[in-house]
């Protein structure tokens, strides 16, 4: 009888214990990080005798894979948590996160951008979020929409 009572007790604690989201799983959350890049030139005229530069977009370079970007993952759907994990694009702009368990994730990228301001060149960085939930085991989720605009 103490055998009995001692297996329920054990399979009662074991199927008790749930586990979030995480590493640990049989998911895959992967995709690719692309750019497109503006091509500008000036062209100079000449109004009421001063010679006036005006920016005049060339082409616009079509999509192309980003090596090197970090891809961030947070464990949660809050995007102010500390990233738990991070992967580095390979030549063709893919990542992949592997062994992952079911539930909600953040994946985010840092894009970094350029202004003029008051005559000035400002650069700064802002991340780009991304939400992706799991919702079955041995599933995989892509995730193709990290597109930002290269200098």
């Amino acid at each position: 009888m103490q055998r009995y009572f001692l297996f329920f007790l054990l399979t009662i604690l074991f199927f008790s214990c749930s586990k979030g989201p995480g590493e640990g799983g049989t998911s895959v959350i992967e995709g690719r990080v692309l750019k497109y890049q503006i091509s500008e030139s000036f062209f100079d005229t000449i109004i009421d005798g001063a010679v006036v530069s005006y920016p005049k977009i060339d082409t616009i370079i079509p999509l192309m894979p980003d090596e090197g970007v970090d891809v961030f993952i947070i464990y949660s759907s809050n995007e102010h948590d500390l990233y738990d994990d991070s992967f580095e694009t390979d030549w063709k702009g893919r990542y992949r996160f592997e062994y992952l368990r079911k539930g909600d994730y953040t994946l985010y990228i840092v894009d970094d951008s350029t202004s003029i301001i008051d005559n000035s060149i400002v650069n700064y960085d802002y991340p780009v979020f991304r939400h992706v939930t799991i919702s079955s085991n041995n599933s995989t989720k892509t995730v193709d929409n990290f597109i930002i605009q290269k200098d």
